[in-house]
């Protein structure tokens, strides 16, 4: 009698047992990993070092003014701005691919020599792609920026062709060498990582996407042995 019981005992805790085996599995084997390596990202190679201090991540946008998927992702890239972590650095960088975005480039860090960057970028974007300027000479530039930033004509032409804008021009050539960057926009992470819609991403998910890079490198360095 007492196996008997101890039989009917056990059939009866079985589905019990069963149930919080099955609730236990998931949580043990269904991790997901959100961005597939070599389609929504790949390596840097070799990975590039960064102008960042000891404990920040670097994050660079390679643009390009003419582009409309570049000028689509701004609003995501604006957004993501207002929430990314402190020790995250931001950058942009105008891809000069080909000579005939050596004008759009030189714009940009013409308005950087005159200390209104922030301000130009957008607002060069929206002349662009809204109102339909034309963006192929400087002297079309010189007068958007009279015209819209209170700059004379005497101080564009001085930084547009200054020294200083020659050589982040130059730079900005190298640096898009070395990350091995073949469209717009893309954006590195840490020297370590290509990512942006030319991967497979919807503009919605490219800097969720960025966060997840970042995310990863911040993970690397908390491991990484103190110095």
């Amino acid at each position: 009698m007492k196996t008997f019981a101890a039989l009917l005992l056990s059939l009866t805790l079985l589905p019990g047992l069963v149930r919080a085996a099955n609730t236990a599995v998931p949580a043990a084997t269904t991790t997901t990993v959100p961005f597939k390596a070599g389609v929504n990202f790949i390596p840097v190679v070799p990975a590039q070092p960064t102008a960042v201090q000891p404990g920040q991540i670097e994050v660079i946008e390679f643009f390009w003014f003419g582009c409309p998927h570049c000028f689509a992702l701004q609003t995501y890239v604006d957004t993501w701005l207002r929430s990314k972590p402190e020790n995250v650095v931001f950058r942009r960088i105008p891809a000069a691919l080909n000579p005939e975005w050596d004008t759009d480039a030189r714009a940009y860090y013409t308005a950087k020599a005159l200390d209104i960057a922030d301000k130009a970028y957008p607002q060069i974007f929206n002349a662009i792609h809204v109102n339909h300027m034309q963006h192929d000479s400087q002297a079309t530039y010189r007068d958007f920026f009279v015209n819209q930033f209170n700059v004379t004509a005497q101080q564009f032409d001085t930084a547009w062709n200054s020294l200083q804008v020659d050589t982040d021009l130059t730079r900005a050539k190298v640096l898009a060498q070395r990350y091995g960057v073949l469209d717009v926009p893309t954006l590195v992470v840490n020297g370590k990582w290509l990512t942006g819609p030319g991967y497979k991403l919807p503009n919605s998910q490219v800097m969720p996407a960025v966060s997840w890079l970042v995310q990863r490198e911040e993970a690397a360095l908390a491991n990484s042995p103190a110095e």
